[in-house]
């Protein structure tokens, strides 16, 4: 989801992208294959057609916080997504699709058991700076939210369970070069912003991230 950072506030939002699921050992040499139904050959690893292969420009990350995205059902299917790329990455990053408290049901039990230090990347009225909050919370879990301005604020509307955990937003924004048509000259895609959140939740550098949404833009894709 690309991030939006509004005038006053600065604050963000998550706009579109979609995930396909992975193995997370980059082979060696590229495999050719031909999904069914389909003329163009896709790596299979990084899943993106072979003419656009990027696994030569992923990054192996080991980041300490855990990154759980919930996606609009919509968003799953859109091709230029940052999403994948994270998973690409992130050694952890869970995501989950859907729009109601009910789709989201077993990722709140888990919350129930076992998931602690919970904050969420969604800008509201009492949501706080990221930047002057990160060293002070023990950020242990991050949610974002991915769709367009609208469908993120209908998941946060059907879903009261995220109130109540901690929320923060994006007082200085990094500028964005990501290519797509937006609304907002201010937004981020959900890669950059995620990439932002975590080098202040952790203090260090994620611009591997940033430097392979830009290789697959590179490309064309």
């Amino acid at each position: 989801m690309a991030l939006l950072a509004r005038t006053n506030l600065t604050k963000i939002f998550i706009a579109q992208v979609y995930i396909k699921p992975f193995d997370d050992t980059i082979p060696d040499t590229k495999t050719q294959l031909a999904y069914p139904m389909s003329k163009r050959l896709y790596c299979p690893q990084c899943q993106f057609p072979l003419k656009v292969c990027l696994c030569e420009s992923i990054i192996p990350i080991d980041n300490s916080t855990r990154l759980i995205v919930l996606q609009h059902p919509s968003e799953v299917r859109m091709a230029k997504n940052t999403v994948r790329l994270l998973q690409l990455s992130l050694a952890r990053v869970d995501v989950f699709s859907g729009e109601s408290a009910k789709d989201f049901a077993s990722l709140q039990t888990l919350f129930q058991h076992s998931i602690t230090n919970t904050a969420v990347l969604y800008p509201h009225e009492q949501s706080l700076p990221l930047e002057q909050h990160a060293s002070i919370h023990n950020i242990n879990t991050l949610i974002v939210i991915d769709g367009t301005w609208r469908k993120a604020y209908k998941i946060w509307q059907l879903n009261p369970w995220l109130w109540s955990l901690p929320s923060f937003h994006f007082e200085q924004a990094p500028n964005s070069n990501y290519q797509r048509v937006a609304k907002q000259p201010n937004s981020l895609s959900t890669l950059e912003a995620t990439a932002y959140a975590l080098s202040l939740i952790e203090q260090r550098n994620f611009q591997g991230l940033n430097q392979l949404q830009q290789a697959r833009q590179q490309k064309g894709f």
